[in-house]
């Protein structure tokens, strides 16, 4: 629900890791991703199926490039990729019939891989913890395994896997399945509701746009409810930072954010209640009886409202974005 931005030292950052990319964290066996595709292109048709022959020669080619892709490169590449085969032929059984082309390609490029071991490692070192598309939850779901996954039957074991959404669809653009900048860390409750519907918040960004939404507390809604003491006269909206309505609409649509959080008002209630408290005398003895211990500000404010009060920390913990802003209004937090 807030952008990232993409600086020169998060760059480096994700080269570094494209360029281990499996290299560190899986056993000398395990075949990777630019050689499966080769023993992929070896299979396909000559003749029959030259394009696509060129598609998986393309991958090879620019694989560290498709990797390391951000929006603007994303573009250009499914601009390119397109002229070569479009997405509406890529359900072709290109080879064997089990799998259509697109599918191959993902499992070729070791999606699953990505998304089991080496993504979810990454993410908890960055503190990417929580939906960007509502940031009420978990990215972290609990699947069945089974042992024939495909008739699942036979349930294997349980496990707790990472909830990843591909902006760009792994159907119509596969050679983007494991493009870093394509992977958005979701709940399973979002990815479900968005499939492969057209989500138009982009979670990262070159320019300084970071707020595009903004949750607020309508203040008759707060004398009415000191007046009638009841939690439903508190009036908490999702609205648009930058006055793009067609935007704040899709996402409401898709991610329903508006009843998610209805369910969420007790929250603001509570930070009603502290800011009726005086939390500046609340926070004076905050810093008299912590300061040493608590040199950082920050850690004052986070006692004072209960979630993180950085807004580039607000994916380390749900609920942190509609803790911030509601704070911030009423000034329980700058």
């Amino acid at each position: 629900m807030r952008r990232i931005k993409i600086t020169q030292s998060l760059r480096d950052e994700i080269e570094l890791f494209n360029e281990d990319l499996f290299t560190n964290t899986r056993p000398k066996g395990f075949r990777l991703p630019k050689d499966n595709l080769d023993n992929f292109l070896k299979k396909i048709p000559r003749r029959k199926y030259k394009d696509y022959r060129v598609y998986v020669q393309k991958i090879i080619d620019e694989y560290q490039d498709i990797l390391n892709a951000d929006p603007l490169k994303m573009k250009s590449l499914i601009g390119e990729f397109d002229k070569i085969v479009p997405n509406s032929h890529l359900v072709e059984n290109v080879v064997g019939k089990k799998y259509t082309f697109h599918e191959q390609i993902v499992q070729m490029m070791r999606y699953e891989a990505l998304r089991e071991k080496e993504f979810p490692k990454y993410l908890l070192s960055s503190n990417l913890r929580t939906c960007v598309y509502c940031n009420a939850q978990s990215t972290i779901a609990i699947e069945p395994l089974y042992y024939n996954n495909l008739k699942r039957k036979k349930r294997k074991k349980v496990l707790a896997k990472l909830q990843l959404d591909h902006y760009y669809p792994k159907s119509k653009y596969p050679f983007l399945c494991t493009s870093f900048f394509n992977l958005y860390p979701t709940c399973a409750n979002c990815n479900l509701a968005k499939g492969d519907k057209n989500a138009e918040f982009e979670l990262y960004t070159l320019k300084d746009d970071l707020e595009v939404f903004n949750f607020w507390i309508e203040d008759e809604s707060i004398l009415d409810y000191w007046i009638n003491n009841d939690l439903e006269s508190l009036k908490i909206y999702l609205d648009s930072s930058n006055g793009d309505i067609d935007l704040l609409h899709n996402h409401n649509d898709l991610f329903q954010i508006q009843k998610v959080y209805d369910s969420q008002r007790d929250i603001g209630e509570e930070l009603v209640w502290k800011h009726k408290a005086n939390p500046e005398v609340y926070r004076n003895m905050l810093n008299k009886t912590f300061s040493k211990i608590f040199p950082d500000q920050s850690v004052i404010d986070r006692m004072l409202i209960g979630n993180y009060s950085n807004p580039d920390e607000i994916f380390k913990r749900p609920i942190a974005k509609y803790t911030q802003d509601i704070a911030r209004q009423l000034k329980l937090i700058d």
